[in-house]
Parts: structure tokens; sequence; C-alpha cells
């Protein structure tokens, strides 16, 4: 993702927030001799107003919807329990949590570490639950913290940027309608791009850029994206072992290939992956709805 993409959803996503919170207040009351004009832009304040809140609506579907990267496969991540716990004490020991002397921190800052061990196991974007926890104590900052010192500390490492990328998604999740979700979101795509800078052919990393880029809104035009990733993704699949987990490659770029209006092509995706997974019950499902004329989605 471009820098100027990246400002452009920024300023927007903040943009929404704060225009809406604007008309939320009101504007200053008008005088007496400006109450005619008032009545003729009211309607267009409506329209504004209406338009701010489908936009919000379009970023909290795409928070929501993010939930299907979890249908992918899960790898165990490679980095150390031991590089854990040296990056996260680095971070503690920069940000002041541990004393001259090295001490143990008290045992309210290292909740965020606590976290850090139970979504370690879980996996990041696996534990809506404990995100939920996180939040609510107001320690997602912290926690995302410590993901990235661990990421930081091993940026050769596809595992620890993964991770990372996972984490983001995780806290975007239970973002979903705010504003900071939209950070959180490109913050994701930066951190997955440089898992398959580690590794190009890492298909985890590239399953879950793919489909969470599957899920933008289409006014920001990530479609062609995430096309463009299934696509590599299902050429890189040719030389590997088949896996059951491939098939949902397949299933993602027939349904991309579809809400882009390309149907033909969305159909021979779907036949492509069943003669690899002729099992599969979700591209057949998709296939005799193409042939119905009804046709499916995510």
């Amino acid at each position: 993702m471009s820098t100027a993409n990246a400002l452009v959803f920024s300023s927007l996503a903040f943009g929404v927030g704060s225009v809406a919170a604007f008309l939320a207040l009101g504007t200053p009351r008008a005088s007496e001799d400006q109450a005619s004009d008032t009545e003729v832009t009211r309607a267009s304040d409506l329209n504004l107003e209406a338009s701010i809140l489908a936009l919000q609506e379009s970023v909290a579907n795409l928070q929501r919807q993010l939930a299907v990267v979890q249908s992918g496969p899960r790898t165990s991540a490679q980095v150390g329990q031991a590089e854990i716990e040296r990056a996260v004490a680095a971070y503690l020991a920069q940000s002041g949590a541990l004393g001259d002397a090295g001490e143990a921190p008290p045992a309210a800052l290292r909740t965020p570490q606590d976290f850090l061990a139970a979504l370690m196991e879980s996996g990041p974007i696996d534990s809506p639950d404990l995100w939920k926890q996180i939040v609510d104590a107001g320690l997602e900052e912290e926690v995302l913290a410590l993901y990235k010192a661990v990421a930081d500390g091993n940026p050769n490492d596809p595992e620890a940027q993964l991770a990372l990328g996972e984490a983001y998604l995780g806290i975007t999740q239970q973002m979903a309608g705010s504003p900071t979700a939209g950070k959180y979101a490109l913050l994701a795509d930066q951190a997955l791009d440089a898992a398959l800078k580690a590794d190009p052919q890492h298909w985890e990393a590239r399953y879950t850029k793919a489909t969470a880029l599957s899920f933008w809104p289409p006014l920001f035009g990530k479609q062609t994206a995430a096309i463009q990733q299934f696509e590599t993704l299902i050429d890189q699949q040719k030389s590997m072992a088949p896996s059951a987990n491939h098939a949902s490659t397949h299933l993602m770029l027939g349904n991309m290939y579809q809400q882009t209006g390309q149907m033909d092509k969305a159909i021979q995706a779907w036949q492509a992956g069943l003669l690899v997974f002729p099992s599969n019950a979700e591209l057949a499902a998709q296939i005799a709805l193409a042939n119905n004329g009804s046709g499916g989605g995510h």
C-alpha cells in the first residue's frame, strides 16, 4: 500500500469521525437575519450527514467481515518464547516499567504481558474474547506495543510480522464502526507486507492480506489488489503439496470476480478449485448457485 493511499484512508477515517461529531453537536445558532439561509442549506446538511453515516457503516462492515480470515490455516509462530520475553522486557524497561535494578514490575504492569502470552497461544486473530477483555481493560495499546516489540526485534522473521498483522486485525474487529479501526487496518496491511518481504512465498501471510483486502469497502478500490493476491496464491499452490486450506483461495478468488461483475471468471475460478478439491462443498455450492442464476457472495 502506498504512503499516499495510507494518508488518504487515515484522513478520511479521521474526517468521518470529526465531521459526524460536528454534525451531532450542531453549528452555532444563526442570527435572525440568517434564518432563511439556514433553511435553504438544511437539506444539504442532512444529505451530508446521511452520507457520513453510510460511510461509517461501510467501515463497520469491513471490520466485522474481517473475521473470515479465521477460516484460513493456522501455523505456530516460530519466534521462540525466550525471544518474546526479551523483547517484552526491553519494551517494559524502555517505557519505565522496570526499575533501575531490573526488578520485576508490579503485578498490574505484567497484565499486558499476560495477555500477550494468552494471545500467542490461541492466535491473535482467533481470540475475539481476549481482545474484548483487553479493550475493556484499556490495555490495547500496551498489548499491541508488545507485539510490535517482538516484530521489531525479529525483522526478518515472517512469523513475527504476521503475528503483528493479525494482532492489528484482531483489535480492528473490536473497533468496528470507529475511525480508529481504519488506522489499525492500515497498520495490519503494513505488517503483512513486512511478512511477505521477509518471505514472499509465505502462504498464510499472503492469504491473510488478500482476505483482508477483499473486505475493504468498494469506494477504496481494493478489489483488484485482492484479486491479484489470490491469483498469486493459486500460482504458488501449483508448486505445493495440495492442502485442504488451499481450496479457500479458489473460493475467495471466485467471490472477488463475482463482486467485480466478472461472473465468467468467477465460475472458472470455482471450477478450477473443484477439480483439485472435488469434495469441497463450498465450491460446489457457489457453482450451483451461479448456474441457477442466483450467484453467491463472501
